[in-house]
């Protein structure tokens, strides 16, 4: 199926690195323009921003001040808005602490990065939204559904983001804005930093990932959350909003 996004702008929260910078890359080939924010440039960010129409807007999405800056800039560059993928995202500083653990202070970071910024940048971004009947995609998790003792208050903020989107699926139909989540099983992204096997060989992987109930039997690469997201950001999936699209590799065996 061929996408083209020519004409669109598209602005992705935490575009420097894993499924953001993918995001960022695979709007980029779809004809869109660009705009990525994070607090600090990668290499990788850079090499895209000079080979194709991206831009990088230092800021931190998940403050008020960096939400509002991340849409003006993007507009003040490219002239509208139509794509917003709020991609940031932070697990538990005390992940696998346990529940008791967690401190307020710690409940109110994962709730404001996770929650808070996809509810500020969108808030930043509907006035532009709403003029050419937008797209927002909303980066929460397969966690949201699939409790994780592991991942409280990650997974707690990530389901108020699933909730979130349908709820403004159903304010902003009839304005033309759609908003769906994709929620992503285990990645090969930072994330996992430290937590998978040494050495990491395929086989290592595949045991790992077999281990965890992952049916395929391998974690996701960036890229293929990527083109579920530009899938949904496109005019291909015009008639779809409201809707949490799973992509784990049959790690949530449940109907729901």
């Amino acid at each position: 199926m061929n996408i083209s996004l020519e004409g669109k702008v598209a602005l992705v929260t935490g575009g420097a690195r894993g499924i953001g910078l993918a995001t960022v890359r695979a709007l980029a080939e779809s004809g869109a323009r660009v705009a990525a924010t994070s607090r600090g440039e990668s290499e990788a960010l850079r090499q895209l921003s000079s080979a194709w129409p991206v831009i990088h807007v230092p800021v931190n999405a998940a403050s008020e001040a960096g939400a509002g800056r991340a849409v003006a800039e993007t507009v003040n560059r490219f002239g509208r808005l139509d794509i917003l993928v709020n991609n940031i995202g932070a697990i538990d500083r005390s992940a696998g602490a346990g529940f008791t653990a967690l401190t307020d202070s710690e409940w109110s970071e994962m709730l404001e990065v996770n929650l808070m910024s996809v509810v500020r940048v969108t808030r930043a971004a509907l006035p532009h939204l709403c003029k050419n009947g937008g797209s927002v995609v909303n980066v929460s998790t397969m966690n949201a559904i699939m409790p994780n003792p592991y991942l409280i208050a990650y997974s707690a903020a990530k389901a108020a983001v699933t909730n979130l989107t349908k709820n403004l699926a159903e304010t902003y139909a009839s304005q033309g804005v759609r908003f769906n989540t994709v929620a992503p099983g285990p990645t090969k992204t930072d994330m996992w930093a430290g937590r998978l096997p040494e050495p990491a060989t395929e086989e290592a992987m595949r045991e790992f990932a077999r281990e965890r109930g992952i049916s395929l039997g391998r974690f996701a690469e960036p890229h293929e959350i990527a083109n579920l997201i530009v899938f949904l950001a496109s005019d291909r999936a015009a008639m779809i909003t409201g809707a949490d699209y799973i992509i784990d590799g049959g790690l949530v065996k449940t109907i729901h």
